[in-house]
């Protein structure tokens, strides 16, 4: 790809959160919380119950007995009713957990974001139950994800969804024709990449490869040090 220099004004940055800001997929260690954690709050039955749930959709999404977003709004189900009217409580025990997994290298980026020193949002597949609020703690005043209280399974907020949710909030905030910076690691993100100025990659080598293959004429590589240096590149300087 030619290394050529993106046009000068302000953009809009665009944030994938499972392997990219976190080092892992955030659903599976939800899954385990509603099985391990302790839920203070709830009796002997409603612990019995959330946990005979959990374990029941997800072995029958091992079955292959049902796809994973059945699997993720039966989860939703379970947690909305599970996290009723404790203040917060196990949201908060949730959120530590994750914020553990955040990436050190994508921390400079996170505070170039809180400090609102860039426009950023967080366009992401997990559910909204704990996205928005995990979004919130990392410093993101702008959080895509997929809806709570779905009234049945729905596509989640991945692939062309996500494209199109992102292309809405842009209109939404009259951001629509600024530049587009993207960080991801997943080919599950192409229709997004392909509508992104850049896109700086969190991902594997060999995922990397694919997606210039899918995406040809994508630009796609590895992530700057600082925000603040792609700023620097946006303005004229050449790119890293």
């Amino acid at each position: 790809m030619p290394d050529q220099t993106l046009p000068a004004g302000p953009a809009v940055f665009i944030f994938d959160l499972d392997g990219t800001i976190l080092s892992i997929n955030s659903f599976p260690l939800w899954a385990r919380f509603m099985l391990v954690a302790p839920f203070a709050h709830l009796g002997l039955a409603g612990r019995l119950h959330l946990r005979c749930g959990t374990a029941l959709a997800l072995l029958r999404r091992k079955l292959r007995l049902s796809e994973h977003e059945r699997l993720k709004w039966q989860l939703q189900r379970l947690w909305q009713g599970a996290t009723f009217g404790d203040n917060g409580a196990t949201q908060i025990a949730l959120q530590h957990r994750l914020l553990r997994h955040v990436r050190p290298e994508i921390q400079d980026h996170l505070d170039d974001v809180a400090t609102g020193m860039v426009d950023a949002v967080l366009a992401t597949a997990a559910a909204s139950d704990y996205a928005d609020s995990l979004g919130s703690a990392l410093g993101f005043r702008h959080v895509l994800s997929t809806p709570s209280y779905r009234a049945e399974p729905g596509p989640s907020n991945v692939g062309t969804n996500k494209r199109d949710a992102v292309m809405r909030f842009l209109i939404d905030q009259g951001w629509q024709t600024r530049r587009r910076i993207l960080f991801t690691d997943h080919c599950d993100d192409l229709p997004l990449i392909t509508i992104c100025d850049q896109t700086y990659w969190y991902g594997s080598k060999q995922g990397r490869a694919d997606a210039h293959r899918a995406a040809p004429t994508a630009r796609i590589s590895i992530p700057p040090t600082r925000l603040l240096n792609t700023l620097a590149i946006n303005t004229g300087h050449p790119n890293q």
